[in-house]
């Protein structure tokens, strides 16, 4: 098994709960907030497809997936385009509450929280006396995957 890095560049990213902590290798581009050009069926969190960069790219609600909470609008939201881990599709998109802000992360700087977390959720963490999650992005696109398989 490969050693972890001791710093990993990532991002803070502003989200409707807690922000996410994720690498910053995992945004392909933070986008300004349009309508999909084509509504999503079935699953409420799947708000539809938008079209970036010659690609149809499912945009999701994370809290609806997650069961935490309703999807929010606000006047900072952004759509960040996400790479995949699994390579079962190239890419997502996810509304996001506003811009990333890159930190450079320790190995040894997440604290984490003793909290139950969502289906969508790897854990709750504290970074420096802030409070962050982890999205558990396998899980993320397994739901979308299952979506396209119906």
């Amino acid at each position: 098994m490969a050693e972890l890095p001791e710093e990993i560049p990532s991002l803070i990213v502003p989200m409707q709960g807690r922000p996410w902590l994720i690498p910053n290798i995992m945004i392909a581009e933070v986008i300004p907030l349009r309508q999909p050009e084509r509504p999503g069926q079935g699953a409420e969190w799947l708000l539809g497809w938008i079209d970036w960069r010659d690609e149809e790219v499912p945009l999701i609600s994370f809290e609806r997936l997650n069961e935490s909470g309703a999807i929010h609008i606000g006047e900072n939201s952004r759509i960040a385009v996400i790479n995949t881990v699994t390579g079962q599709l190239p890419f997502y998109a996810v509304v996001i509450q506003g811009i990333p802000r890159q930190v450079r992360v320790q190995r040894n700087d997440p604290i984490e929280e003793p909290v139950e977390s969502g289906p969508a959720e790897t854990m709750y963490i504290q970074l420096g006396g802030e409070l962050a999650t982890i999205p558990d992005l396998d899980a993320i696109e397994r739901a979308l995957v299952s979506l396209q398989a119906a």
